[in-house]
């Protein structure tokens, strides 16, 4: 088993203040106890919506613990692959991690984080935007979130 390959099996890191859960020891996070309703909170009917569309969507490519932040909700299995970082009347922006760049137009930034980690953003406006292409990215960046490909190096 190659180094790499151990980083898959490692325990998670748990936070003994706000007992979130990453991959590193000492990760540094917005510490302290959020949760999905206070992100809710005062949204509208269709913001809400959104979300829990999207949420289910996230859920469909497997297990994911629910990361809520300060700013935004995260999907994590071992890290966190896809966020909601903004959710209001006008939509709901998010972003998944992806190990290569996929260039479509519906995302509308895409960084580099390394070469084989680029966080792509995009905005969904309704619930039609949750199609197959959206599914598709959701699923590939469920994989990036298992670390798996850090085995296959």
């Amino acid at each position: 088993m190659t180094g790499r390959a151990s980083t898959t099996s490692r325990p998670l890191w748990t936070c003994p203040k706000c007992r979130r859960q990453f991959i590193n020891t000492n990760m540094p996070h917005s510490c302290g106890r959020y949760s999905v309703q206070k992100f809710l909170a005062g949204k509208s009917r269709h913001a809400i919506s959104l979300y829990e569309h999207f949420s289910a969507l996230v859920s469909d490519s497997g297990p994911v613990q629910i990361a809520p932040a300060k700013t935004r909700i995260g999907f994590q299995v071992r890290m966190i692959f896809a966020a909601v970082n903004k959710l209001s009347d006008h939509g709901l922006e998010a972003h998944v991690v992806l190990t290569r760049r996929l260039d479509t137009p519906r995302f509308r930034r895409i960084e580099t984080m390394t070469p084989r980690c680029f966080v792509h953003h995009f905005k969904l406006e309704s619930l039609s935007d949750l199609d197959e292409e959206v599914k598709s990215w959701l699923r590939e960046a469920y994989q990036v979130g298992t670390q798996e490909h850090l085995s296959r190096r």
